[in-house]
């Protein structure tokens, strides 16, 4: 598999004054675009649009839509995702669903929360027609295995794609095995996506005939993926005061929250709010009346991060007691 990476911004850069944004600096989507268009060759290439949680207003109705199949899996067919065609790589409309792909991300940092409908980019190794990748597209998403016996994987919103993408090994605590993308994907040369730090992340399929089976996943990536509302709050709840988020976000945030979740915090909105606070405020964790703070919490039903605000001057300027500092006190 090969996995390309076109950072917008280094993790070291400081966040701006005027984040978030209300749109991509000029330099910025330009850049982008450039980056996009480069991942293909000439060719149609396939917009994957996710639904779920209300349209894509922007997308024109003259373009032509197909549908993914999604027959038992619990979703209704204005739901379901569907593939865009665009007939070449520098086509106008490649360039405008990139900045759909970032002003959807910017409102949600902003936010804390919000729907993901691009999806990502896709193209075909070999000669195929768009209901070919449709179906293929279908058979990954109609997926087994999962505790909760469901049969649908979100590939379509591009942050379940980036957790399995970049979820393996992510902590001592949490171990999930790579998954062979170059022979799950075959037939599919290009999958392209935008993830948090507006980069773009590629991953690669082999040559030869797609073959329209699930995709293989273990145990330890569904126990990654019941995570994923947790990890997605979180990241948009961190990225919402600091950006760029640091390469290693994802393995900074698993541990917090499984510490969370040792707190008896149940609720994907309470985790995030706990793992962030962790982030950005070291002493939190050692602050002497956290486990009352949560225990009111629970008991009252206030959201957590309510309560966290109310009180986050008892922590945010105290410092982080480590095994250094601990010998001078």
């Amino acid at each position: 598999m090969t996995v390309q990476s076109m950072p917008a911004q280094t993790s070291a850069a400081s966040t701006p004054k005027d984040w978030p944004w209300d749109r991509l600096p000029a330099e910025m989507e330009g850049s982008l675009s450039i980056a996009l268009s480069e991942q293909f060759v000439d060719g149609p290439v396939y917009l994957l649009v996710d639904p779920l949680l209300g349209a894509l207003d922007a997308l024109p109705s003259h373009i032509a839509r197909h549908v993914i199949p999604s027959d038992g899996l619990g979703i209704a067919i204005g739901e379901a995702p569907f593939l865009v065609e665009f007939k070449k790589q520098d086509d106008p409309w490649l360039e405008e669903s990139l900045r759909w792909a970032a002003t959807e991300h910017l409102k949600a940092c902003f936010a804390g929360s919000g729907a993901y409908r691009v999806g990502g980019w896709l193209q075909l190794s070999e000669e195929g027609a768009a209901v070919d990748l449709a179906d293929r597209i279908g058979a990954l998403i109609s997926t087994y295995g999962a505790p909760n016996r469901g049969r649908y994987l979100r590939l379509a919103d591009r942050r379940v794609l980036a957790l399995l993408h970049r979820g393996a090994r992510l902590s001592d605590a949490l171990t999930t095995p790579p998954i062979n993308w170059s022979v799950q994907l075959q037939g599919i040369a290009t999958w392209s996506y935008l993830d948090h730090n507006f980069e773009l992340q590629s991953l690669r399929g082999r040559k030869g005939r797609m073959v329209n089976e699930p995709l293989r996943l273990d145990a330890e990536h569904w126990d990654l993926l019941a995570q994923a509302e947790a990890v997605n709050r979180s990241l948009m709840a961190w990225q919402s005061t600091t950006h760029p988020l640091p390469d290693d976000a994802l393995m900074q945030l698993i541990p917090a929250l499984a510490r969370a979740r040792r707190h008896g915090l149940q609720l994907s909105e309470d985790q995030a709010a706990y793992a962030v606070e962790a982030k950005r405020y070291p002493a939190f964790e050692q602050w002497p009346d956290l486990r009352g703070c949560i225990e009111r919490s629970l008991k009252t039903k206030q959201p957590l991060a309510d309560r966290l605000a109310a009180l986050r001057g008892q922590w945010c300027n105290a410092p982080a007691i480590t095994p250094a500092n601990q010998l001078s006190l």
